[in-house]
């Protein structure tokens, strides 16, 4: 069997790669195939970055001129506005508002609605294996996000919320991903972020070009990088995550999430051929798993400030380093989790997680048997999530803030608590202390206890009932 570590895979071998399995075929991307996208980006949203940089610093000389105030720094605006102006704003303003052929708007209102169906697992699951795993040990992507200055302890749970904000706001509604609709104009912003990001990146490197490999990690923000983030949001739930807390998507819904995102990768300037089929979809996921996937000093600073600030979220969101290390541990095994220098969780923290494992499976068990009760969680984590998350005083409108510096690089931050409601966060209940647990935690424990007594139960009274049986029969 092939570890992680085996860069050419031969075909027809079984390959493990961070305790996921599975055989290499001819149709998988071989390292061959996937290098070249390193070096390749998404040419046409910088080349209208450009353009739209230079309407704006006409925009703002005239401004001056005429004693006016300036024009507003936002790309989209001036996208929209100025789209008839240039020819290669058009190209690119056309391209983003015309559907592809092969969307199927009911298929996709199908995707966007999985999402909520598994919504506490989904989150969870792109937490800790999405961001923890993945992010953290694709060395291109993370030495990106490392420059920008936003992954400290202080500001990564503002980059999470930005992030999640997009996934909101792109399954909230089939009119959302519509041209003109509020994912859809995300969507633009978030392409044009990732230009501004690699343009200055580039610039930068001309001066002092050991900022950033490019020989190494690629073009920031390169194909193969958006490829890899694509694949995670949709096919990792499907193969990495879901079936690791106890569900199994049925076929239909993994062919419906994974063409919500072909779209969404269409609109964010990212080869759809990759996920033309499940079968394409999950063959691109278990390529890079093989070629990416490698931890380094960057990923472990990255996974330290991620639990530094997860575990000091106020009440009731507040969660232990224990519970984290044990869901990270429990989704994407010891050997990563080892590599990224993760403690070891007692037995506690375990059945803490086991408690959501059970939690999300019974939710999804019901959901399947009543179609009602299905609609009405769907609809609910719909309106709370996007009430919590896209309609917060702090929402983005994907503004390029984080801005690369040389000499501004994250590194590993404790978490300093300065303020009364931080401070209240930490005084959770008299048991959630005793037990050194958060509310959700505890919360969980007691899910696996009673579970526990349930199934204790069930088998006791099945073994008297056969105990009976056999006096009846006289056996």
């Amino acid at each position: 069997m092939a570890s992680f570590s085996s860069c050419f895979p031969r075909i027809g071998e079984k390959v493990s790669s961070w305790g996921y399995s599975f055989t290499w075929t001819s149709d998988h991307l071989s390292k061959e195939e996937i290098e070249p996208l390193r070096q390749q980006y998404d040419t046409t949203a910088a080349t209208a970055l450009q353009r739209l940089q230079a309407i704006r610093i006409a925009l703002v000389e005239e401004s001056k001129a005429k004693g006016t105030s300036p024009p507003p720094n936002d790309l989209y605006v001036l996208l929209r506005d100025h789209r008839g102006d240039d020819d290669v704003l058009t190209e690119f303003w056309t391209e983003v508002n015309t559907v592809p052929a092969w969307v199927d708007w009911e298929q996709l209102a199908r995707g966007q609605r999985f999402f909520y169906r598994y919504a506490i697992a989904n989150m969870v699951g792109f937490a800790l294996q999405g961001f923890v795993a993945e992010n953290s040990a694709a060395p291109g992507v993370i030495e990106v996000l490392v420059r920008t200055g936003g992954f400290s302890t202080r500001m990564l749970l503002g980059r999470l919320l930005e992030t999640f904000q997009w996934l909101i706001q792109v399954t909230h509604c089939i009119d959302s991903i519509r041209p003109g609709g509020e994912g859809h104009i995300a969507s633009v912003r978030v392409r044009l972020l990732h230009a501004s990001v690699r343009q200055r990146i580039l610039q930068l490197c001309q001066t002092r070009p050991e900022y950033f490999d490019t020989e190494r990690f690629g073009v920031p923000v390169n194909i193969l990088d958006s490829v890899h983030s694509i694949s995670t949001f949709c096919c990792n739930p499907m193969w990495l995550q879901l079936p690791r807390f106890g569900i199994q998507p049925t076929p239909d819904e993994v062919r419906d999430y994974i063409a919500l995102f072909r779209y969404l990768a269409f609109l964010l300037g990212t080869p759809t051929s990759y996920f033309e089929t499940v079968e394409k979809g999950k063959r691109t996921m278990e390529s890079l798993l093989v070629h990416e996937l490698r931890t380094t000093d960057t990923s472990r600073t990255v996974a330290f400030n991620f639990v530094e600030c997860v575990t000091n979220l106020p009440t009731p969101f507040q969660i232990s380093k224990a519970f984290i290390e044990a869901g990270s541990r429990w989704i994407n095994g010891d050997e990563l989790c080892d590599e990224l220098e993760l403690g070891k969780p007692g037995a506690l923290a375990y059945l803490s997680f086991s408690g959501h494992c059970i939690l999300v499976t019974v939710i999804a068990w019901l959901q399947w048997i009543l179609p009602v009760l299905d609609d009405l969680l769907i609809r609910t984590f719909r309106a709370l999530m996007y009430g919590g998350i896209v309609q917060r005083k702090s929402r983005t409108r994907f503004e390029f803030k984080y801005v690369p510096q040389t000499g501004k690089r994250t590194g590993k931050e404790a978490y300093y608590a300065d303020d009364l409601a931080a401070v209240k966060g930490h005084l959770c209940s008299t048991l959630s202390r005793a037990l050194g647990m958060g509310p959700f935690e505890t919360f969980l424990f007691f899910v696996f206890v009673v579970a526990g007594g349930v199934v204790l139960s069930a088998t006791v009274v099945f073994l008297r009932l056969c105990v009976m049986f056999m006096r009846d029969i006289g056996w």
